[in-house]
């Protein structure tokens, strides 16, 4: 199965006060031929949250480290996608769903490459539930299976 990883899903892996035992447990048992992808936005929405959690004391440098060495060995996919018809599909996106451009471009990749999201984002979430969900679990993990364009409904 393919997974789009959103930047509040992997946060669930190591910041304190957003740590969950069903993302530890989905990522502990995922199949080993399970791709996990993340846009490039993904690496800069990490870097961010990391920046914070040590501002605010939450994390130190040497934790800051042993994640990002933990993110290298999940092997997660970096999409390269960009440009302008890129551009305009995300617009197209956060309008129809009302999402930021930043979580619209996590649907975007899992609509492209047939992939099931997993988010903690309420946004998504809502979203999701609202338009083009099969199941959310414990309302943090979305698997949509929107396998196509077509599934995503225009109002």
């Amino acid at each position: 199965m393919n997974w789009v990883l959103d930047c509040s899903f992997a946060a669930a892996l190591f910041l304190p006060d957003e740590k969950s035992e069903d993302i530890s447990g989905f990522m502990l048992n995922l199949p080993e031929n399970d791709r996990l992808m993340v846009p490039l936005l993904w690496w800069y929405e990490i870097a961010n949250v990391l920046t914070v959690a040590v501002r605010r004391k939450q994390l130190d440098y040497s934790d800051v480290s042993e994640i990002l060495l933990l993110f290298d060995q999940l092997k997660l996919e970096t999409d390269r996608e960009w440009g302008v018809e890129f551009s305009k599909e995300i617009h197209r996106l956060a309008q129809l769903y009302q999402l930021s451009a930043y979580d619209a471009t996590y649907l975007e990749l899992a609509l492209r490459t047939s992939s099931s999201l997993a988010t903690m984002d309420k946004q998504i979430i809502k979203a999701a539930q609202k338009n083009w969900y099969k199941y959310v679990a414990k309302n943090i993990i979305i698997s949509v299976d929107i396998c196509t364009k077509e599934t995503v409904r225009e109002e």
